[in-house]
This record gives C-alpha cells, sequence and structure tokens, in this order.
C-alpha cells in the first residue's frame, strides 16, 4: 500500500455512495446469474453462487480494466499523474490494482455470508470448500484484469478492440469444454486428443473454482453433458485444485510482466 495512486483510487472507491452501489449493482446481477444456473441445472445452492461470481468476474473484471486505461476520463487522468513527480510504472500498476477492488471486495464479503450460512446450518465441512473457491475467484478476477491489461495495452487508445478482444478470449475460456468437441471428432491423436482435453479443463475459469469447493462434476450435469460430449463421453481427469491456480497464477504475472514492460510507452510517451 506505498503505492500513492493505489492508495487514492481504493480511497474513492471506499466512498460509502460509491461502494454500496458498486456492491448492490454486483449482488443484483449475481442473482439473476444465480436463477439461470438454476435453470440450466448447472448446480443448486452456495455452488450456483459461485458459479454466478465467476460469470459476473467474468463479465466485469476486463470492462473495469479497459475503462480505468482507455476511456476518456482514464487516460486525462494519467496525463495529469505524468505530470507529478511519480514514476510511470508506479502509476499503471497502482491504477491496475485499484480496478481489482470493487470485485474482491464482492467476493470477500459474499465468502463471509455463504461461510455463516454454513456455520448456522451447524455444518462447518463445507468452511474450507468456500475458502478454497474464494481463493479461486482472487486468481481469475486478477488473471481476466490482466488479459484486459495486455490488450489495452497491445491496442493503445482504442478501447472498442482491446474490450471486445478481451470478451472473445474470456467467451473462449469460458466455453472451453464446448469449444474443442468439432477438434476432438476430427483429431485422429490420442495425445493430441488428450492434451486438447487437458488445456480446456485448465483453461476454464468455471471448472478450476467449482473445483476449488470439493469433488464437484459440473460436466456431468444434465445440460453441460450433451454440449461437451466429446469431453466427458471419454475418459478424462479434473485438473488439480493447486496446479490449476499455480498455471493461472502464474500465466497472469508473465502477462502482467509484459503488459508494465511496454505500458509506460503507450500511456504517456503517445500523449
Amino acid at each position: 500500500m506505498n503505492n500513492p495512486v493505489l492508495k487514492y483510487d481504493i480511497k474513492i472507491r471506499l466512498r460509502i455512495s460509491k461502494l454500496i452501489t458498486a456492491l448492490a449493482l454486483r449482488y443484483a446481477f449475481a442473482g439473476f446469474l444465480v436463477l439461470l444456473v438454476l435453470l440450466l441445472q448447472l448446480g443448486t445452492g452456495i455452488l450456483a453462487f459461485i458459479i454466478a461470481e465467476v460469470v459476473l468476474i467474468s463479465l466485469t473484471a476486463p470492462g473495469i480494466v479497459c475503462d480505468a486505461f482507455n476511456s476518456r476520463s482514464g487516460r486525462d487522468s494519467l496525463i495529469e499523474l505524468s505530470l507529478t513527480k511519480l514514476g510511470a510504472r508506479s502509476i499503471i500498476f497502482g491504477r491496475f490494482m485499484a480496478s481489482l477492488f470493487y470485485n474482491e471486495i464482492f467476493v470477500l464479503l459474499s465468502a463471509i455470508i455463504m461461510i455463516m450460512i454454513v456455520l448456522i446450518r451447524h455444518s462447518s465441512s463445507g468452511v474450507l470448500g468456500i475458502l478454497y473457491a474464494s481463493v479461486a475467484l482472487f486468481i481469475v478476477n486478477f488473471a481476466l484484469s490482466v488479459t484486459g491489461m495486455l490488450l489495452v495495452t497491445i491496442f493503445r487508445r482504442n478501447l472498442l478492440i482491446s474490450s471486445v478482444l478481451a470478451y472473445a478470449i474470456i467467451l473462449l475460456l469460458l466455453g472451453s469444454v464446448i469449444i474443442v468437441g468439432p477438434f476432438m471428432e476430427r483429431i485422429k491423436s490420442q495425445q493430441a486428443k488428450d492434451a486438447i482435453t487437458k488445456a480446456a479443463l485448465y483453461a476454464n475459469p468455471v471448472i478450476m473454482v467449482s473445483r476449488s469447493l470439493g469433488k464437484v462434476d459440473i460436466l456431468r450435469t444434465q445440460y453441460l453433458y450433451n454440449l461437451a460430449d466429446p469431453i466427458v463421453g471419454r475418459g478424462f481427469t479434473y485438473p488439480d485444485t493447486f496446479a490449476s491456480w499455480i498455471v493461472y497464477f502464474g500465466v497472469s504475472c508473465l502477462m502482467l510482466a509484459i503488459a508494465m514492460a511496454f505500458s509506460p510507452q503507450t500511456f504517456f510517451q503517445l500523449f
């Protein structure tokens, strides 16, 4: 918290009116997503809400980052900060980390509420699963925000292209086990099929988070069983929870390092 930009941006986000509005909108949207999850029979109870959290973060994280750097107000703010004595990378890193704030608070508050519900029901066995799932959600929020950051860095001032590509990547991640279906049928090599299956499972944030709850077999739910038949209909092993965390976080840190290496030229020298 020694970054002055991060401190200032978080202080603004902690204003009661902004905080309540941000959380209220997220919970309203999450409630709608829970209804969709229930209708699709992907899960019930806590699992349904966890899946809704993954989708909500997927839909909000890249947009928040793109807006923070590529919107008119975001660029104007960066120009003002560039006139101070703060270093360029310090400014960019502080602004990026602040963009994670509302989603992280949402995940943390939701975890507290879910744990309280579990404890009230006198069933402490689910607490560890909720904590694991919350860690996975923090990682997903970081990873998808970094994706937006990297695309913003590459496409500089073009908010439309960076946003569209960010959400295209997210759709690929969310639908990975369905999208690979047509390719699985055409590939003859068993090794190639195994590699594609493993990549699709590790890349999918819904699988990573839901499996963090425990041995949740989301692919064999009634709706997904047919859609993901090329994977579900053959033998596969779910990714190890901690291994998937490491893969997601490691790749995200690499992308952030690349973005931070080129972002000063993108956001300051081009003004």
